[in-house]
């Protein structure tokens, strides 16, 4: 599992942000980072594709199609 996955993982069940920060030897900017994107591509999915997801939120297709893999692990 990549930090990414790991981080949103433990943001899934329900850590804070200082507390995946100190388990992950990430910065909390970091975490934050992760957590934002994933809520944006989480919102979007609901309507949108993963070409009109990246397009939008200025990242590349295949890091939206990791978000969206984290996102469907938890179905």
């Amino acid at each position: 599992m990549t930090h990414k996955g790991i981080i949103l993982k433990l943001y899934k069940k329900g850590y804070q942000t200082p507390d995946i920060a100190r388990m992950t030897s990430h910065t909390e900017e970091a975490c934050d980072r992760y957590i934002k994107a994933y809520k944006k591509v989480e919102k979007l999915s609901r309507t949108m594709n993963n070409e009109e997801i990246a397009h939008i939120l200025g990242m590349g297709k295949s890091l939206v199609e990791e978000y969206i893999r984290i996102l469907n692990e938890e179905k």
